[in-house]
């Protein structure tokens, strides 16, 4: 699924119980991430480190292949979303080797705006406004499981179950990278796109 909030998890938990995994967290949001791990085996990395990337991919390995650990939700693009676009997804959790089964939420923006935007507002604040709001109303489509299809790579089946997922919802397929909202991008990536520019000037 993709994640506009951390509503989105309440939202899917009335339906089911799942573990998580994401990014590790200080303030409330920690001391919540610490209380729900000592419930279920969830799965808290540091973004910054890559030792931390190969063990979670090894983590998801176990988690997956433990037939009674409960299903995990994995937010493949790692950031917040504005309930209009998604985001290119990480491969790392299409590297497992695992059935996907693809959720995709939709919220009606006329009752309230779920994008927390966590540059701006902290967990604290966010939850005051959402708590403020007048309703959050969302769709939530449960999508038929996907698989890895023969000689398909992680890239390929993470963008194949991206479109799925923007096509149901309505929403619009980005190749964007939505950590570019946290940080600039590397000096290749730009030095790339000069490239590319410079050679349809060239062409006409």
């Amino acid at each position: 699924m993709y994640l506009i909030s951390p509503i989105g998890v309440l939202v899917l938990a009335c339906d089911n119980c799942y573990a998580l995994i994401g990014q590790r967290h200080g303030g409330f949001l920690g001391i919540l991430q610490r209380a729900l791990a000592r419930a279920s085996p969830h799965i808290w990395f540091e973004r910054s480190e890559v030792k931390d990337r190969e063990a979670v991919t090894k983590r998801l390995r176990q988690h997956v292949s433990t037939p009674n650990n409960p299903p995990i939700l994995i937010f493949p693009e790692g950031t917040c979303i504005n309930n209009t676009s998604v985001m290119q997804f990480k491969k790392g959790s299409f590297e497992v080797g695992s059935v996907i089964y693809p959720v995709a939420i939709k919220y009606d923006p006329r009752f309230g705006d779920a994008f927390w935007n966590s540059s701006k507002y902290s967990m604290t604040q966010y939850l005051y406004l959402m708590m403020t709001s007048w309703a959050i109303v969302a769709d939530v489509w449960y999508l038929p499981p996907m698989f890895q299809g023969k000689g398909e790579n992680a890239v390929e089946f993470a963008n194949r179950v991206k479109r799925v997922i923007s096509k149901q919802g309505g929403l619009v397929g980005l190749v964007w990278d939505g950590q570019l909202k946290r940080m600039k991008p590397k000096p290749e990536w730009k030095e790339r796109q000069q490239e590319e520019f410079s050679k349809k000037l060239k062409v006409q």
